[in-house]
C-alpha cells in the first residue's frame, strides 16, 4: 500500500496540474471502495485551485466549490499521460485544457474515488477522525506522552492508527523504531520520555528523508511519472529478515503484529 512519503511524492509530481481546467471525464462502470458523494462530472469545466494532501489521500480542489478525493488504496496508481488507453484497471480519469490526462489505475480496486462539496470535506467520513500530520509542529513529544500514557499496546501497532499520527505506514514505522531504538514489542505506555522525544525525532526524520527519496518501490509502486522511488534502498530493518543488521551485525528478526510483519534487530532495539 503507497504510504505517506509516496502519496506526498504523487501530490508533487501533479502540481503542475494546478489552474488547468477539466475538459472530460472517463469512469469505469465497476465499484470501488466507496461511491462518490456527487456525481463525478460537475467537476467538468471547472478549474483546479489547489493540490493537496491529508494523510495516503489527495485532495484537488476546484473553483466550482467542489473537491475530488482520491484514495489509492493497496494497488492504485496515479499517472499524468497526454494519451488515455482505457486500460484494464483504468477506472478513473480527467482531461484537461493542455490535453493532459491524470488517470486513476486500481487493480484491486481497494481505493476510491469521491467528489464533495468544499465545505464538507473535513467531516468527510474518512477525514473527520485522523490524528496530526507526523511533520507537523502539532505532532511532538509532548502530545504523543498525552496519547501513549494509557495505551495498553505495543508501539508499533499503537503508531501505525491513525488518530493519533496519520501516514506512519507499515515500512516507515518499522524504520522509525530502528532509529529510535525502540523494541517494536515494547509496551506503549511503558515508553520513557526520553524514547517518546527519540520516536517522534525519528518519525519525522523518517519520513521526511523518504519523500525526498520519491517513496518506497515495493511491489508495483510508481510515482505520476511512472519513476520508482528510491527509499527501498536505505531500509535498516524493512523486508530485511535473515539479514545482517548494518549497524551490529546481528540478524534482522521477523514477527507478525496485528496481521502486520514486523522487522527488528533485537540488539539495537530495547
Amino acid at each position: 500500500m503507497p504510504e505517506l512519503p509516496e502519496i506526498e511524492t504523487i501530490k508533487r509530481g501533479i502540481l503542475p496540474l494546478k489552474n488547468s481546467i477539466v475538459r472530460k471525464i472517463f469512469r469505469s462502470s465497476l465499484k470501488l471502495r466507496i461511491d462518490a458523494t456527487k456525481k463525478l462530472d460537475k467537476i467538468i469545466g471547472s478549474q483546479i485551485i489547489s493540490i493537496e494532501r491529508r494523510a495516503r489521500y489527495l485532495i484537488i480542489d476546484f473553483n466550482n466549490y467542489h473537491s475530488l478525493i482520491i484514495h489509492l488504496g493497496m494497488s492504485g496508481r496515479i499517472t499524468i499521460d497526454s494519451n488515455f488507453k482505457n486500460l484494464k484497471h483504468d477506472h478513473f480519469a480527467c482531461q484537461f485544457d493542455n490535453q493532459q490526462w491524470l488517470i486513476y489505475n486500481d487493480p484491486r480496486r481497494f481505493g476510491f474515488i469521491d467528489l464533495v462539496e468544499s465545505h464538507d470535506l473535513n467531516s468527510h467520513k474518512m477525514l473527520k477522525n485522523l490524528g496530526p500530520e507526523p511533520l507537523s509542529l502539532d505532532f511532538n513529544h509532548q502530545y504523543l506522552q498525552k496519547k501513549l500514557a494509557n495505551k495498553n499496546c505495543n508501539i508499533k501497532t499503537t503508531m501505525m492508527d491513525n488518530q493519533i499520527v496519520v501516514g506512519v505506514g507499515n515500512i516507515y514505522i518499522n524504520e522509525s523504531l530502528f532509529l529510535a531504538k525502540i523494541l517494536p514489542t515494547k509496551m506503549a505506555k511503558n515508553l520513557s520520555k526520553k524514547e517518546i522525544i527519540n520516536l517522534v525525532e525519528s518519525i519525522k526524520k523518517t519520513i521526511a528523508t523518504a519523500i525526498e527519496m520519491g517513496g518506497s518501490s515495493i511491489s508495483d509502486y510508481q510515482n505520476a511519472n511512472g519513476e520508482l522511488g528510491f527509499f527501498q534502498n536505505q531500509h535498516q530493518v524493512y523486508g530485511r529478515q535473515n539479514q545482517d543488521c548494518h549497524k551490529c551485525g546481528c540478524i534482522i528478526e521477523r514477527i507478525v503484529q496485528n496481521q502486520r510483519s514486523t522487522f527488528f534487530c533485537k540488539t539495537c532495539q530495547k
